[in-house]
């Protein structure tokens, strides 16, 4: 079994944790941006006027939603290409498994003794 297999296997669950708590806090922060920018804007048109307020929110409200789709469709798209990859490793890992069956058991024995003489020898 390789290792680099399983270790890329578990590196790339930790990106994909982290890939999407990024796109999640950069969507929040660019939505809050997108909020103020449309009241400031929306304070510069009181003046000006109804019909010129009812244009600019129009537009604006049309703006924000194709903005949130666009966002929504990169944060899908990172997903599903992380998502790819990763199935794609776990399945070099059981392929490595059904190849050589004896040293995958051989391994989890030995990750089990190390773990048990880890935690089993506290005297606490």
């Amino acid at each position: 079994m390789r290792i680099s297999s399983l270790a890329c296997s578990i590196s790339l669950v930790s990106k994909e944790k982290d890939l999407k708590n990024a796109a999640e806090r950069y969507m929040r922060e660019t939505r809050k941006d997108v909020d103020r920018r449309i009241d400031e804007i929306r304070a510069d048109l009181q003046g000006k006027g109804p019909e010129a307020v009812e244009k600019a929110e129009k537009s604006l409200n049309d703006l924000k939603e194709d903005l949130q789709s666009r966002l929504q469709t990169g944060l899908q798209d990172g997903y599903d290409e992380i998502q790819g990859k990763f199935d794609d490793e776990v399945e070099a890992g059981r392929k490595e498994v059904r190849e050589h069956p004896l040293l995958a058991v051989g391994a989890a024995v030995a990750a089990g003794l190390i773990l048990g003489m880890l935690l089993g020898n506290r005297k606490d």
